[in-house]
């Protein structure tokens, strides 16, 4: 059986997006474990508990290790609603280049089945007006969803996040053994 080739890229999405609530569980552990920050555990907002984790560390936490760990959590919000564009915003505030993944959309409504054909023979050929960059667009544009993924796949995207999340991860665990010795 054959597998469809975007498949690689859900696997990618379902990386990223475990990843990044890994962060979130690393978050609410460290601050679970800490009487000082206990009652943040469980706040809804996890922005509150980056803010009290900050106040906590202070100076062992630096600035660009607070942004890192604040635009990390906008990212993995951006990439659990599938908001694939915002996604590539938040990655390009964390550093990563951004690229194109050179996705192309071909709008199909109301066209019969051979103008459907013809349209695509078109579109693949390279001929003018008869598609547009994906990344012309944002995700939330009605049928974006789909072609964002590959998008995103396809400039690797999804993979920058997952390096994004595990930095991010390192940091809280380098915050949970200043812990031990007191911060």
């Amino acid at each position: 059986m054959q597998v469809p080739p975007h498949t690689i890229y859900l696997d990618q999405y379902k990386v990223a997006a475990g990843e990044g609530a890994f962060v979130e569980l690393k978050l609410r552990l460290l601050a679970d474990k800490l009487p000082a920050l206990q009652l943040y555990a469980h706040t809804q907002r996890l922005e509150d508990i980056e803010a009290e984790v900050g106040t906590y560390f202070g100076s062992a936490l630096s600035d660009d290790e607070k942004n890192t760990l604040a635009l990390c959590r906008q990212l993995r919000n951006k990439i659990l609603h599938c908001n694939f564009s915002v996604a590539r915003e938040k990655l390009a505030e964390l550093g990563a280049k951004p690229r194109a993944g050179g996705v192309r959309k071909v709008d199909l409504a109301e066209l019969s089945p051979a103008g459907m054909l013809f349209k695509t023979r078109d579109a693949i050929a390279g001929k003018p007006d008869t598609s547009v960059a994906v990344a012309a667009s944002p995700t939330t544009d009605a049928g974006n969803v789909f072609g964002w993924l590959l998008e995103v796949g396809e400039a690797g995207d999804l993979l920058a996040a997952i390096e994004a999340f595990r930095g991010a991860a390192a940091i809280v665990d380098r915050l949970a053994v200043v812990s031990v010795g007191g911060a």
